[in-house]
């Protein structure tokens, strides 16, 4: 934590949240920048695309008289059946716009994946587990208008950086878990999820950081001292479950809030439950490395091209299946 705090030169404004008792929230969807790479020269901004189409500030979940909005992100030219994406932002589940990820949404969109960019209830706001029920009432509204926008429901995906990718891993590991899918809309649809994109994620909550457990603590709006079930329960490694979708895991190297081996120990469990996962430690890469050059654009390939295949392999799959059905 002083460690972050020494390079605090490097890092903007905006990506720090400072807790109500004066912690700095490790787990925004930044880090301090690796030195001499990570910097403001290759920071990436979200530029509008003549190849996408924004639709902004659409309502996907009512809470009463609370209203939670995306922006949605078209490949150009409309009309196609494209695989969807919920991007999820990171801030250490305090900061809940949706404006941060649009380079995210935006460069998975210039690629074929239709996305999604939304708010979530924060920590302030609502308790654990509100923000995951808002992830997956974003699924069940792309779900239920794909039609309107040329999105394939079959396909519906998350993607999300740091406590955002926890948030994504989390919701698509949980499919049918009554606690977890809330009354946010569309109740009549779906919430599954086909396939995760998870960077820098923190899997394992009672082993990161001293100082990002202090940030979980306000998420959870409780201690691991407190409430020890409800930290292993809230913890997406706890989760591993042989039906759960498809999830590509990427880290930074030098990743130095949330370690690489969170999502190695994730990729191992997974996969020893017969559950497909694929795990990318990007070389020298920090903790938000989506957020810099070159790791901004070797992270958005593979991520689309996850989503992509998702929907290919389905496909593949269905057109097996009439096959075998047609000849017997």
């Amino acid at each position: 934590m002083a460690q972050a705090e020494k390079k605090n030169s490097f890092i903007r404004g905006w990506i720090l949240c400072i807790c109500t008792f004066g912690v700095v929230c490790l787990l925004v969807a930044s880090v301090a920048p690796t030195e001499g790479q990570a910097t403001e020269q290759n920071f990436v901004k979200y530029r509008p695309s003549s190849t996408v189409r924004v639709v902004p500030k659409l309502v996907y979940a009512r809470y009463n008289a609370r209203k939670l909005f995306l922006d949605l992100y078209l490949p150009m030219p409309l009309g196609r059946n494209r695989p969807g994406a919920i991007v999820v932002r990171g801030g250490g589940w305090l900061v809940g716009d949706r404006k941060r990820f649009a380079h995210v949404a935006s460069a998975l969109a210039q690629r074929g994946v239709a996305a999604a960019c939304i708010e979530y209830r924060t920590a302030n706001e609502a308790a654990f587990p509100a923000a995951i029920q808002d992830v997956k009432a974003a699924v069940r509204w792309m779900r239920a208008n794909a039609a309107q926008y040329g999105i394939d429901p079959s396909v519906v995906g998350t993607i999300g950086g740091s406590s955002g990718a926890y948030m994504a891993l989390l919701a698509g590991l949980t499919q049918g878990v009554p606690e977890f899918e809330g009354n946010g809309g569309n109740a009549g649809t779906s919430s599954e999820i086909q396939g995760v994109v998870a960077m820098a994620v923190p899997a394992d909550l009672l082993t990161l950081t001293a100082g990002n457990k202090l940030t979980v603590g306000e998420f959870l709006h409780a201690t691991p001292e407190q409430d020890n079930e409800k930290w292993q329960w809230a913890s997406p490694l706890n989760h591993i479950r042989s039906d759960g979708p498809p999830v590509l895991l990427l880290h930074g190297a030098v990743d130095d809030s949330v370690s690489p081996s969170q999502s190695i120990a994730f990729a191992q469990g997974y996969r020893d439950v017969g559950a497909s996962a694929e795990v990318h430690i990007l070389d020298d890469a920090p903790h938000a490395f989506w957020n810099y050059y070159p790791w901004f654009n070797d992270a958005m390939e593979r991520a689309a091209n996850f989503f992509l295949n998702l929907q290919k392999d389905r496909s593949s799959s269905l057109n097996l299946v009439n096959v075998i059905g047609h000849v017997e």
